[in-house]
């Protein structure tokens, strides 16, 4: 199975927030069990957001933390681009978030997020909250 992560998820886990156990599932079993994966567009927003509250050093870390994981990071191809421009142009979602969207269409996975924008935008959702 396929998981494709979203920023929500990444700092629910960092956070210690509720729905981190579901993610710390998911990422005791990748690799194994299942495969993660997570757009290098959403790895810059959780750089952004962190380097915004806490600064550039502790975005750093962070950023080398969540590499560690064990995550598959998938680059913008003009297939993943485009995908997520339709799907930005039909659903109430950010661009960002339209990338997660456009990441488990490629990828054929399930959404791991708490965030509630993301209803109706993909059948497969693992809603962490």
């Amino acid at each position: 199975m396929n998981y494709i992560l979203d920023t929500f998820a990444v700092l629910a886990y960092l956070g210690d927030e509720d729905g981190a156990d579901k993610v710390e599932k998911l990422l005791e079993k990748a690799g194994k069990e299942v495969k993660l994966f997570m757009n290098y567009v959403n790895l810059g927003e959780v750089y952004y957001i962190v380097a915004r509250e806490f600064g550039v050093a502790k975005a750093n870390e962070i950023v080398a933390i969540v590499k560690s994981w064990g995550i598959e990071f998938v680059g913008v191809n003009e297939g993943i681009a485009l995908t997520a421009a339709r799907i930005k142009a039909m659903h109430n979602l950010s661009y960002a978030d339209a990338f997660v969207v456009a990441t488990a269409v490629d990828r054929k996975g399930v959404i791991v997020t708490g965030d509630r924008e993301f209803e109706g935008s993909h059948p497969e959702i693992l809603w962490i909250r």
